[in-house]
């Protein structure tokens, strides 16, 4: 009884990466997920919506190749201008006062994030100067395209600063009057889902843990990875560094093969928790393509970047908790060894190839 539970317990380790679709380049973000910048100006509201190309093509019919040049995907944008202002003023209602306004297509622009091209529409809403609440229902993609959409949105308006994420569960957000624990559990649910979609993160965390001998070791190298890739994100999030996606996410992908390396090769090395540190702060600065931070530095947009960060460590630590005992069960017998061996073998072809794939995007 003993070693058919062993096996099934091995069965299920492999299966888990069996499963993990390696052809698939993760950038931490959803195809769909969008950014929004709200603010206030006289006698008007101005909202910049952006949206992925290409999934927004799908609703608005686009008909958009990705072999197109930037300059051809903005000519389709502009050609079919009434196609996406109908789109977006019956999914994207603004309220004023109480009553839904229409908004007007001020400019159309093409923004290139973490790879992937994003539609990048201004709008303006007619604000009048008794305006006393602004509301916004927020549609897109939810019913047509993607009901695990998401939009990140901050908002400077009558003088107070926010952010909100628009899901298929949160549709409605009243401008300034935020509610500071929906805000952060919000935040923390973007977190632990951009952790949870990112393979190649999810490998990496997993090379360190593999070679791990105790639950103390594995916190301490945790914890390094936590501190810097948290300089990062804060830093990429508000702004003050950027660093081009074509340079991120191929490192990205050579520190997954450089960790499996060392786990078969330097595991005690002395200088693991240097170079965990390291390749942490490269990984903060992918972390922080969902998280764009479009307002002031303040303590709502601190709240946000915090509780971010939280759902992120929730992510790493579920995987861990779940990962470690059953490899610490494991090695308690001899064909242990060839167990690792192969997840180890896993996660740097894993690399290697994605490092290959993004250097050739």
């Amino acid at each position: 009884m003993r070693v058919k539970w062993s096996l099934s317990l091995i069965a299920m380790f492999l299966l888990i990466f069996a499963l993990m679709p390696v052809s698939q380049v993760s950038a931490h973000t959803d195809n769909s997920e969008g950014f929004s910048k709200i603010s206030a100006a006289s006698r008007q509201l101005n909202y910049e919506l952006m949206l992925d190309y290409f999934e927004f093509g799908r609703v608005v019919m686009l008909d958009a190749r990705p072999d197109q040049s930037e300059a051809e995907l903005l000519a389709l944008l502009d050609q079919n201008k009434q196609a996406v202002l109908d789109y977006v003023n019956a999914h994207l209602k603004i309220y004023i006062n109480g009553e839904a306004v229409d908004g007007m297509l001020a400019e159309t622009k093409i923004t290139s994030k973490l790879g992937r091209y994003y539609a990048d529409l201004s709008l303006n809403y007619p604000n009048p100067s008794n305006a006393k609440g602004v509301e916004v229902d927020y549609t897109i993609f939810f019913d047509d395209n993607d009901s695990m959409h998401r939009n990140i949105a901050a908002y400077s308006w009558e003088g107070r600063e926010g952010q909100f994420v628009f899901n298929s569960g949160e549709r409605h957000m009243g401008l300034g009057n935020p509610s500071y624990i929906g805000q952060a559990w919000r935040f923390i649910q973007l977190g632990f889902h951009h952790i949870m979609i990112g393979l190649d993160h999810i490998l990496f965390v997993i090379a360190l843990v593999l070679t791990s001998k105790s639950f103390r070791s594995i916190f301490r190298i945790a914890t390094v990875f936590t501190l810097a890739h948290s300089v990062t994100l804060g830093l990429s999030a508000f702004h003050v560094l950027s660093v081009p996606s074509e340079i991120v996410e191929p490192l990205i992908a050579l520190s997954i093969a450089y960790v499996a390396l060392e786990a078969s090769f330097l595991s005690d090395s002395k200088a693991r928790p240097f170079v965990v540190f390291g390749f942490g702060l490269v990984h903060g600065i992918g972390f922080a393509g969902a998280l764009e931070m479009t307002g002031a530095i303040n303590a709502s947009s601190m709240l946000s970047l915090a509780a971010f960060n939280i759902g992120v460590e929730g992510g790493q630590l579920l995987i861990i908790s779940l990962l470690f005992p059953l490899l610490l069960y494991i090695r308690r017998y001899s064909w242990s060894r060839p167990v690792q061996i192969a997840a180890v073998a896993f996660v740097f072809v894993s690399g290697i190839y994605w490092y290959m794939e993004r250097m050739m995007m």
